[in-house]
């Protein structure tokens, strides 16, 4: 776990320090701090996510209230690390509760979410999810209270889909991180896929701490798909292009936006080259036009998180979902006029917002609000994502 001290927002800090210890409120003081909980993977296999969508979070908080806060109320932020693990998180997002704040924010992955559903709902508190799964929010009905910034799963798939599709690559092999994540990419080309014309040849878990891949590349090998689509975060996706470069294996290979993080890219090297990964903008933002609604975002995201976090640089597409979280909750907190939880919970549910990872446009039958149209697939070259061809 990080300092909390480290992790509060500079102006809360300075207005709340110990809780009811505040003295009484003067004329022309600001107002209340928002207080936000936050638990993220920071450390273990989730790291590659965690860690950017922390700092980015506390870029937010700063961000805002250098700004002057929401309304006036500056945001108090207190991050806990949850270890990638979903016993830590359940007890993160108790010990977040007992701060009574207006909303949750994570966790990082899929499983430590859906772990935590159950709290906020019973609790009446909004949830913003880091999470790919759609299962974290969905049926919306019976989780009304959460919301999530990445894109579903689902629409990633499609995406991934379509391109392949175009190129004829329908016969295909998947190696998954044997957990909710994984096992979900892995349905929506087994099972819905079938319906789009795709056929899995064989699919090969892997641990989320796996060192080496041979085994299961080496079955997909025997099985001759048309493709590889691999549904992976770090450290894992980069074990599975090394061992793919070792087997000199000639077939295309597909990353989920599980590996949409230049980390992936600078440990990869030259291996990664000519590997396939869904992405948001964030990765390509060089190409968009001028008038794209978030090319103007997405560079000043961009050059403030190399400056401030130098050391989890370069940018990936999840510390855009914890800065586009902070900024979605702020948003809401401004069209409500409110931070009591229902109001809240019915403005992050009518939320129209442009962020770094997106539009969304969330209702009360989507609570992520995003469409394919967030998504790309882009194309390794020579250490760089470009647009696939």
């Amino acid at each position: 776990m990080r300092s909390i001290i480290a992790r509060l927002g500079a102006l809360a800090l300075g207005l709340v320090f110990i809780a009811g210890a505040a003295p009484p409120r003067t004329a022309g003081a600001a107002a209340e701090p928002y207080v936000v909980g936050a638990t993220v993977s920071e450390s273990s296999f989730g790291s590659s996510l965690g860690r950017p969508e922390a700092d980015s979070i506390q870029l937010a908080v700063d961000e805002i209230n250098k700004a002057g806060g929401v309304q006036g109320h500056p945001l108090q932020i207190t991050i806990l690390d949850d270890g990638s693990d979903a016993t830590t998180a359940v007890n993160n997002f108790r010990k977040l509760m007992d701060q009574h704040p207006i909303a949750i924010l994570g966790s990082s992955l899929t499983q430590t979410s859906l772990a935590m559903v159950p709290l906020a709902m019973q609790a009446q508190i909004p949830m913003i999810s880091f999470a790919s799964s759609s299962q974290v929010i969905e049926p919306v009905g019976d989780r009304r209270w959460i919301f999530k910034m990445p894109i579903t799963d689902f629409h990633t798939a499609q995406v991934m889909q379509i391109y392949m599709k175009k190129k004829g690559w329908t016969k295909v092999a998947v190696i998954y991180r044997n957990d909710d994540y994984g096992k979900t990419g892995l349905s929506h080309f087994r099972d819905a896929g079938k319906n789009f014309g795709f056929e899995v040849v064989d699919a090969e878990p892997i641990d989320g701490r796996a060192s080496d891949a041979t085994t299961q590349l080496t079955h997909i090998k025997a099985a001759n798909p048309q493709a590889i689509v691999v549904w992976t975060t770090l450290p894992t996706a980069n074990v599975i292009i090394k061992g793919y470069r070792e087997l000199s294996m000639a077939y295309p290979i597909l990353y989920s936006d599980g590996a949409a993080t230049g980390v992936f890219v600078q440990q990869a090297g030259a291996t990664l080259n000519g590997a396939y990964i869904a992405s948001t903008k964030i990765n390509v933002v060089d190409t968009l036009a001028n008038n794209d609604p978030q090319k103007k975002l997405l560079q000043h995201y961009i050059a403030s998180f190399v400056q401030n976090y130098p050391k989890d640089a370069p940018v990936s597409i999840f510390g855009g979902f914890g800065y586009d979280g902070v900024y979605a909750l702020a948003q809401a907190l401004k069209d409500a006029k409110s931070a009591q939880p229902e109001k809240l919970r019915e403005a992050l549910e009518h939320l129209n917002y442009t962020g770094v990872s997106g539009v969304y446009h969330m209702s009360s039958g989507d609570h992520n609000g995003l469409s394919v149209f967030s998504t790309v697939v882009t194309q390794i070259e020579n250490g760089k994502f470009t647009i696939a061809k």
